[in-house]
């Protein structure tokens, strides 16, 4: 199921043409900077799920809210103000991608917050996370 998940996120990221590296990242977000990419990137991670509490004594229901953080990583060293519109544009268009988005049975993507974690001599790092309800 998580494979399945991470596959589609990664597939509609894909659809956005100014991305030049979409993939999984397995790994500590802060290495993610050092790694060798085309820019700009978008990695995405699993962070987990968290369970409720069980309603049905017997069941193998575990009703569950799974955490996915979208890493996108932008740098231009021409111009800080282009280097952050293009982040911007980028943030703006992984959202229309992903918001709503129903990923086969499992549920649909729900924003949970955008944040800023690194910018730095044109280069500028965001997190987007999103979680997803679900019943299996």
């Amino acid at each position: 199921m998580l494979k399945e998940i991470q596959d589609a996120i990664i597939d509609r990221l894909r659809e956005i043409p100014e991305a030049m590296t979409v993939d999984a990242w397995q790994g500590a977000e802060d290495l993610l900077i050092e790694q060798a990419q085309r820019f700009p990137s978008l990695w995405v991670i699993y962070q987990g799920a968290f369970f409720t509490e069980k309603k049905v004594i017997g069941s193998d229901r575990a009703d569950h809210a799974m955490t996915f953080l979208v890493i996108l990583v932008h740098k231009n060293l021409a111009s800080r103000r282009k280097a952050s519109e293009e982040a911007y544009a980028l943030v703006e268009s992984a959202r229309a991608k992903l918001v709503g988005h129903k990923i086969l049975t499992y549920g649909w993507l729900c924003p949970v917050r955008e944040e800023l974690l690194l910018a730095e001599n044109g280069l500028y790092v965001y997190g987007l996370e999103y979680r997803m309800q679900t019943n299996t």
